[in-house]
């Protein structure tokens, strides 16, 4: 069925290349992916290829290399690498309409471990895992076993060394992403043991930072900040219109970005003014008012902005086929995008969540309760809640202890 589409081949290179700027590359991986994007387009010029579709980018791959860029256990050098990792990005777009970020050594799971991957993650669904974090199981996992594979290392022959090698290869990822690779190697080795499918009968010891309960300061912004970053979104396209609206509802409200994306249409009532939600994290049903600002921007978006889609989700992607959003960082990536054209610094890494600290720490600053903050945010606890007074400097100075004046000796 996606053989039959038609996209231009102009077209998904002209939109390759507005990824890499919402996607937020570093200016190096940006300059590598348009590289091998212009070499790409010269390619399907010469050879007179009008059409893009999932044979394009192996039939380039193998003129280039004369390698099959599919095929399981192909060794690829660090140049090839780099040149799957652009193609696999235009096949996304091709595939979902937007790109997404891939690594070198791709995203697909080696297929002699894909069973033994969707066994284990169907066994994290019996024991209650969310949708979100077999996600991040699935993506670590996949990241994992990518990399035995290029280091002609079976799973089961994995020992702690290789383990240890393996934490120490992501010395780069900041405490907290190394932290989830350890948390989530740990469930899976332990999973493989008690099932037996390792010959190992005691767990395996896997390195890992140390992690500090809200040992962060939450990241926030000024009043004028978020009246820049809203004055930036341009409300006369129909992206703008949707981010706009988008971008409110995570200002004014605090609503998880994840939240956002996945709102339905029968979340709102509109005669009540009511929007009405299960948190995508917690489970738990939030209420929240639709207050006029944030409708009036849903309305306007709806009627001159959001194309036609049988899609329930109010806000959906904007290239074909319309739908749902696949990852809920578009929000944050286009926001980046909005920061830079008015020419603020782009510092916070996730922007949308950031806008939820910032509303929490506004009311606390106002002097409202704690427990009526955690439940306009939808914290099952107000301790969760507690971690933005550290950002409320006045409070914290009154708490500051004197230690009298210093006695200056003759």
């Amino acid at each position: 069925m996606q053989e039959q589409r038609k996209i231009e081949t102009a077209e998904i290179l002209s939109v390759a290349e507005y990824e890499l700027v919402r996607l937020g590359y570093r200016r190096s991986a940006y300059d590598r992916h348009s590289k091998e994007l212009r070499q790409f387009r010269e390619y399907c010029e010469g050879e007179g290829v009008r059409y893009y579709d999932l044979e394009t980018a192996k039939a380039y791959f193998k003129v280039m290399y004369g390698k099959d860029m599919t095929a399981p256990g192909e060794k690829l050098s660090g140049r090839e690498l780099e040149t799957r990792c652009t193609l696999q990005m235009l096949n996304h777009i091709y595939c979902w309409g937007e790109g997404k970020r891939y690594g070198v050594y791709g995203m697909d799971t080696p297929p002699v471990y894909k069973d033994i991957l969707e066994e284990y993650l169907g066994y994290c669904v019996k024991e209650g895992n969310s949708a979100g974090t077999l996600r991040v199981k699935r993506t670590k996992l996949n990241f994992f076993l990518q990399y035995l594979e290029n280091r002609d290392i079976l799973l089961w022959n994995t020992n702690e060394s290789v383990l240890s090698e393996f934490m120490t290869s992501l010395s780069g990822y900041s405490r907290a992403t190394i932290h989830i690779y350890a948390s989530v190697l740990s469930s899976f080795f332990e999973y493989l043991r008690e099932t037996e499918k390792l010959e190992c009968t005691h767990p395996l010891h896997i390195p890992r930072p140390k992690i500090y309960i809200e040992e962060g300061i939450p990241e926030t912004w000024t009043v004028e900040e978020v009246r820049q970053l809203l004055g930036a979104i341009e409300r006369t396209n129909p992206i703008g219109k949707r981010d706009y609206a988008m971008a409110l509802l995570a200002a004014l409200l605090g609503m998880r970005v994840g939240d956002i994306c996945r709102l339905e249409f029968t979340n709102l009532d509109w005669k009540q003014k009511r929007i009405t939600y299960t948190q995508q994290k917690t489970q738990k049903v939030n209420e929240l008012p639709l207050l006029a600002p944030i409708g009036e921007a849903i309305i306007d978006y709806v009627k001159n902005g959001r194309p036609e889609s049988e899609s329930s989700r109010v806000f959906i992607r904007h290239l074909p086929p319309y739908g749902e959003f696949l990852s809920s960082s578009a929000l944050s990536e286009n926001l980046k995008r909005y920061m830079r054209q008015a020419g603020m610094t782009v510092t916070k890494r996730k922007l949308a969540h950031s806008l939820r600290h910032t509303l929490a720490s506004g009311l606390l600053y106002e002097g409202v309760p704690l427990i009526t903050i955690s439940n306009i945010l939808g914290h099952y606890c107000p301790q969760t809640t507690a971690g933005y007074t550290k950002v409320d400097i006045p409070a914290l100075r009154k708490c500051a202890l004197s230690f009298g004046k210093k006695e200056v000796e003759a």
